[in-house]
């Protein structure tokens, strides 16, 4: 062989072994590659997972501040339900008494007859009155947390915010609400869905106010219409946000609230339901001043 073959050969040698060098590289890179996609794969699964585990936390921490709420609509009624029940049963007693008594032409007995005479539809009237309150208060709590359907129905916008409002009222009460409720709309949506973003956002003003602060604490709920859209529009006059915290106010498990106190998934569940809506979401806040969440409903077929 001569010496020019001798180099062809020892130049398709260095070549091959060069390319199977490479080839082997390729593969160690395909195979780390493959498992890198693997494993983000599995890490995005457990931040998905972790994700809805917060979010069923978020919900669950709404309805606990929602059953305060609840107890207290429901304690009021039922309190004078009682003690009407209780003043029933008194007259009940006495009246059975006056009866087994021998004479019951007595003064006394006709004096107590006709006291529970007077008093009688009044305390019927107003046990009836509860018990009403009661089932009205039982049948929002109903609609609040049904989920017996994922279709997008027709529902009030306006019945839907004053039903948030109610269970949210014990801890409104050193805020002043003030609705404007000119334009009476419908709105498509999940109910459930519907009150999830309504008691987020209203939570989010309630709870942007400083304790002891000698700014007037309110908060101003408007629906109105703007080119056959629907709009909500909730203001507060609470601590407001920097620029900095309103770019970051929809990442997940972002919060300001002290650690133990906040998820972190509010904002973030109402821009999903928002967006499952096709609706719109803007925020306004300045701080010192307050913040206006505004929601652009789209219009009814």
């Amino acid at each position: 062989m001569s010496e020019s073959s001798d180099a062809y050969y020892v130049a398709y040698l260095r070549e091959k072994k060069a390319r199977r060098e490479v080839e082997q590289l390729l593969e160690d890179s395909s195979r780390q590659l493959y498992e890198k996609n693997k494993l983000l794969e599995q890490q995005l699964t457990q931040i998905k997972s972790q994700q809805q585990s917060m979010l069923q936390q978020e919900k669950l921490a709404t309805l606990g501040s929602l059953a305060a709420g609840v107890a207290h609509e429901v304690n009021n009624p039922l309190a004078f339900v009682m003690s009407n029940v209780d003043t029933l049963y008194l007259y009940s007693r006495n009246m059975i008494d006056a009866l087994n008594r021998s004479s019951i032409s007595l003064s006394e007995d006709k004096e107590q007859l006709l006291v529970i005479q007077d008093d009688l539809p009044e305390l019927v009237s107003d046990i009836n009155e509860g018990l009403i309150r009661i089932r009205d208060i039982t049948k929002n709590l109903l609609f609040f947390a049904r989920n017996d359907s994922q279709h997008q129905v027709e529902v009030k916008l306006q019945d839907a915010i004053e039903l948030n409002l109610k269970l949210l009222k014990p801890l409104l009460k050193d805020i002043n609400v003030e609705l404007d409720f000119t334009y009476n709309s419908s709105v498509l949506f999940t109910p459930n869905e519907l009150n999830q973003l309504l008691v987020n956002i209203l939570l989010n003003a309630i709870q942007s106010f400083i304790p002891d602060s000698e700014r007037t604490a309110q908060i101003n709920v408007s629906v109105s219409e703007l080119n056959n859209k629907t709009v909500l529009k909730v203001t507060d006059t609470g601590c407001g946000m920097s620029d900095d915290i309103k770019n970051k106010v929809y990442d997940p498990f972002y919060t300001t609230k002290p650690v133990g106190t906040g998820t972190g998934m509010g904002m973030s569940m109402v821009l999903q339901v928002v967006q499952k809506h096709n609706c719109k979401i803007y925020i306004e806040s300045a701080i010192d001043v307050g913040s206006t969440i505004l929601i652009e409903f789209p219009p009814l077929d």
